[in-house]
């Protein structure tokens, strides 16, 4: 591929900065323009059903500060305030313009895996909860699924861990989510999801658990899968499942044998295969998941897209969503309407991702036809 300079930019890095520089809204230099920021503002919220609360935790503000504003009654620093609000409309509405026709949730082949492993979970929960484990390096779109899964059934909590939190942080998040005060000690909090849970019906998902140890993992099997009654989905990477297998007859790993005796099923994403030629996500998969606002994936960009997703440490799925989405904002693209194989590897080599170093070869081999699948480096 042709090298760039600052005076030959290709395409794709012109687009970038364009959209980049693209605003919607100025700075008001006058006291009526202002008022027009204002109601601006609020006709965003409106859109959007933002509450005060969180467009003043985006802004840094408190939330009267956001309501005095938009009811034009702010006596503080306008400059400061009016600069955060300028900023974050424009950053919407560059948001925005990224989503168009995009696709909120596709039921691709692991989504299909990981709501059958989440329902399997529940239904053989009966004298206590069962529990299900999904493994899988970044990318594979594991959150996505179980955000989606939680907001579609109403009877499931999703919380999102950390490396930071202990074990009483851990369950006074679950706390929280579940609507009970997460207040007070460990002890008093359990007390409370205890006797909580075990009357209700609900799926307990926690998210980012590889900083999981051996002691946290049985305390919420005690709890939540014990005493609770309710079934236990967790979701990491090797890191966890490495926790998980670790050998019982280790001093404080006995409790193990007590977890793994609940554990229904396991999906490990990383060496699942749906078909003959081991590819984690189909064809059909990948158009529904980046064919959309009316631009097509032709000249074997799909293939190329199907095999950063069965690529091991190459941010699958959510590199494909970097690149596409730069790609969208590319003019050559827009005039076109397609992306081509082509395209794909200028992208990953202008963008500078981690793939770069290592491009599998056979993406370059993909590339049939030159003619068709002209470099995005080279189009002005």
């Amino acid at each position: 591929m042709k090298g760039f300079t600052m005076n030959n930019k290709s395409d794709l890095q012109k687009s970038l900065e364009q959209d980049a520089q693209r605003i919607d809204e100025r700075i008001p230099v006058s006291a009526k323009d202002t008022a027009k920021i204002a109601d601006r503002l609020r006709r965003v919220m409106d859109k959007r059903g933002l509450s005060n609360m969180q467009v003043a935790k985006a802004l840094g503000v408190s939330s009267s500060v956001v309501s005095q504003f938009v009811n034009r009654k702010y006596k503080g620093d306008n400059d400061t305030i009016i600069n955060k609000i300028v900023n974050f409309i424009n950053s919407l509405k560059r948001r925005e313009r990224r989503q168009v026709g995009k696709p909120k949730h596709v039921m691709t082949t692991v989504a299909r895996q990981i709501a059958a492993l989440i329902t399997n979970t529940e239904s053989f929960s009966d004298e206590e909860g069962k529990i299900g484990i999904i493994i899988g390096d970044g990318g594979h779109g594991k959150s996505h699924c179980l955000r989606a899964y939680a907001k579609a059934n109403r009877n499931t909590i999703y919380v999102e861990l950390d490396d930071a939190m202990s074990i009483r942080t851990v369950f006074g998040e679950i706390a929280a989510q579940v609507g009970l005060e997460s207040y007070g000690t460990l002890n008093s909090v359990i007390r409370r999801l205890i006797d909580n849970l075990k009357h209700r019906h609900i799926i307990v998902m926690l998210d980012e658990c590889s900083g999981l140890n051996v002691s946290m993992l049985n305390k919420l099997r005690q709890v939540i899968v014990v005493k609770s009654r309710c079934p236990l989905i967790l979701a990491g990477n090797h890191g966890l499942w490495n926790t998980v297998n670790q050998p019982t007859t280790r001093r404080g790993h006995e409790s193990l044998d007590q977890f793994t005796s609940r554990l229904f099923s396991v999906l490990n994403l990383d060496k699942m295969r749906t078909d003959k030629g081991g590819d984690l996500y189909t064809l059909d998969d990948i158009r529904k998941l980046y064919e959309y606002g009316s631009i097509r994936l032709v000249g074997g960009s799909a293939q190329a897209l199907q095999k950063i997703c069965k690529t091991p440490r190459s941010g699958r799925l959510r590199t494909c969503g970097h690149i596409i989405t730069a790609l969208h904002t590319s003019n050559i693209v827009k005039r076109t309407k397609q992306i081509t194989a082509q395209f794909i590897i200028d992208a990953i080599i202008e963008l500078d991702l981690p793939l770069k170093a290592r491009l599998p070869l056979p993406l370059m081999d993909m590339i049939k036809d030159e003619e068709v699948c002209p470099s995005i480096a080279t189009v002005g």
